[in-house]
């Protein structure tokens, strides 16, 4: 939904206003969209869990209901089946999202429930992990969806900053994941807001700060206040009952490979709880 803006928005947020000589101010939220607010723990799996929620998105977006993906299993596809980079616990976005939309299935939480410690996945697994994490080899439901795709937005051939690029897409429903560079001194865990700016970011590459990427879902947008509100997996008690507040220039300026899911409307998209 688009409107004119409300006052109570961000308000509590932002570390400061921004003075916006446009009148016609524009606020989009889907939280509605979106499934609960989850955990990713102590573990560096933000990717995963940045991505899970974009696809849950996509998929309450077109039923109506709510799908619980099991990051875990996405962890296994990603590291042991896919093999992508094993010696890392972390993922990368786009690699997470082509499986998602080339396998054209999924497992729900409560089939693989997340684990607070990782595996070291440079070691074969023994049989019992094995049999633990492969879901495949179960007679178990699973989500099976037809004509999930995503994107990723690209500036090739638009003047246009990514924070523009990335409205875009929010208004028509269609959250984004982002990875942004975050600060650890400078992030608000009580409003949710990370901030960074050129002199942040010298510090960061000098080594004097601990810094990261960190993948988010961004489902919002206040073009007043000039931030986007995003959807985070520290838990719900983290920032703003676990979203959190992004200016537009940390996207447009620290921010890395954004992209979003979504369903060809041509080609009868679908998705469904099967049963073995």
């Amino acid at each position: 939904m688009t409107f004119v803006i409300r006052t109570l928005f961000f308000t509590a947020a932002l570390l400061c206003s921004v003075y916006v000589k446009d009148a016609k101010a524009e606020e989009t939220i889907l939280t509605h969209l979106q499934t609960p607010v989850k955990d990713q723990e102590r573990r560096n799996t933000c990717a995963y869990f940045a991505v899970s929620a974009a696809v849950e998105s996509a998929f309450k977006t077109l039923t109506g209901e709510d799908y619980d993906i099991s990051e875990e299993f996405e962890i296994f596809r990603h590291k042991i089946i896919n093999a992508w980079r094993p010696e890392v616990e972390f993922g990368n976005t786009y690699d997470i999202m082509a499986s998602l939309q080339n396998d054209l299935y999924l497992y729900e939480e409560d089939q693989l429930p997340y684990q607070k410690e990782s595996l070291d996945f440079t070691k074969p697994f023994n049989a019992g992990q094995m049999s633990f994490f492969d879901l495949r080899q179960k007679k178990i439901p699973k989500v099976s969806y037809r004509s999930l795709k995503f994107k990723e937005i690209s500036k090739r051939h638009s003047s246009r900053s990514w924070s523009e690029l990335a409205m875009e897409q929010i208004k028509q429903n269609r959250s984004v994941v982002i990875t942004l560079n975050v600060a650890i001194p400078h992030i608000n865990d009580a409003k949710g807001t990370f901030t960074m700016n050129k002199e942040i970011a010298e510090q960061c590459a000098s080594g004097q700060i601990a810094c990261a990427g960190h993948a988010v879902l961004l489902v919002g947008y206040n073009t007043e206040r000039r931030a986007f509100m995003f959807k985070n997996s520290w838990g719900p008690k983290w920032g703003d009952r676990g979203y959190g507040y992004v200016t537009f220039d940390h996207v447009d300026e620290f921010s890395d490979q954004p992209l979003y899911a979504y369903f060809d409307k041509f080609t009868s998209p679908s998705v469904k709880r099967v049963n073995p």
